[in-house]
C-alpha cells in the first residue's frame, strides 16, 4: 500500500500542477488582449496629438495665406496713392493702409501663438513619443515572456499528461476510484499532507494515534473532517 500511496500522491500533485497549467492558459489570451489594449491606447494617444498639431498647422497656413492677401492689398493701395488727385482721396487712402497693417499686425500676433503653441505642442510630442517607444517595449518583452511561458506550459502539459497516463495504470482500480470522487468533491483535491498533526486539506488537527498511522503510510486513511486521503511527506519537506 506504500506503493499506491505514493502513486496517489505523484498524481495529485501532476493534476495540481495540469489545473494551474490550464488556469495560466486560459489566462495569457487576456493578458495578450490587455496588453494590445494598452499598446492601442498609447498608439491612439499619439495620433491624437499629431492631428492636433495637423489642425494648427493648418489655421496657421491658412491665417498666413490671408495675412499674405492683406499685404498684397497694401502694395495695391500703395501704388494708387501716385495716382490720387485730391487730399482727401490721398488721406482716405492712407487710411485704409494703415487699418489694414492694424489688422494685419493681430493677425500676426495670432500666428505667433499659433506657432507657439505648435512648437510646444511637438516638444510634448516627442516627449511622449519617446515614453511610448519604451512603453511599447516593455509590452513587447511581456507578450515575449507571455509566449514563452504559453510555449513552456504545452511541453510542460504533454510531459505531465503523459505521466498521469502512466500512473492511472499503475494504481489499483478501486483507489483511483476513489481519488476521482474525491477529487470531484473536494475542488480537486483528493490527498493531502499532514503537517504538525494537521490535515493540510481542511487544517483541522487529527487525533494522535490516527497521525501515527498516517506517518507509516501503510494505509489509506482519511481525514475524520474532510474525508480527504491524508499522506505523510514529513514536518520538515514541502511540496
Amino acid at each position: 500500500m506504500r506503493e499506491q500511496l505514493g502513486l496517489l500522491w505523484e498524481l495529485q500533485r501532476i493534476d495540481l500542477n495540469l489545473k494551474h497549467i490550464k488556469e495560466e492558459r486560459d489566462r495569457f489570451p487576456k493578458e495578450m488582449k490587455r496588453l494590445e489594449e494598452s499598446q492601442n491606447i498609447e498608439k491612439e494617444r499619439i495620433q491624437k496629438e499629431k492631428e492636433k498639431i495637423e489642425l494648427l498647422e493648418k489655421e496657421r497656413r491658412k491665417k498666413e495665406g490671408h495675412l499674405n492677401t492683406e499685404f498684397e492689398k497694401i502694395k495695391r493701395a500703395e501704388s494708387r496713392m501716385m495716382e490720387v488727385k485730391t487730399n482727401k482721396e490721398y488721406q482716405a487712402l492712407l487710411s485704409e493702409i494703415e487699418a489694414i497693417k492694424e489688422a494685419n499686425s493681430r493677425k500676426e500676433e495670432e500666428i505667433l501663438q499659433v506657432l507657439e503653441e505648435i512648437d510646444e505642442l511637438k516638444k510634448d510630442l516627442l516627449k511622449r513619443e519617446k515614453e511610448m517607444a519604451t512603453h511599447l517595449e516593455k509590452i513587447e518583452a511581456q507578450r515575449k515572456l507571455i509566449q514563452d511561458k504559453m510555449v513552456k506550459g504545452e511541453g510542460e502539459w504533454k510531459r505531465r499528461m503523459e505521466r498521469r497516463e502512466v500512473l492511472t495504470k499503475q494504481i489499483e482500480s478501486s483507489l483511483f476510484k476513489l481519488y476521482n470522487t474525491l477529487k470531484e468533491k473536494r475542488q480537486g483535491i483528493s490527498v493531502v499532507r499532514v503537517k504538525q498533526e494537521t490535515c493540510q486539506g481542511c487544517f483541522v488537527n487529527i487525533p494522535p494515534q490516527m497521525f501515527i498511522e498516517v506517518q507509516k503510510n501503510n494505509a489509506i486513511i482519511r481525514c475524520p473532517n474532510c474525508n480527504r486521503i491524508l499522506y505523510w511527506e514529513g514536518d520538515g519537506e514541502t511540496d
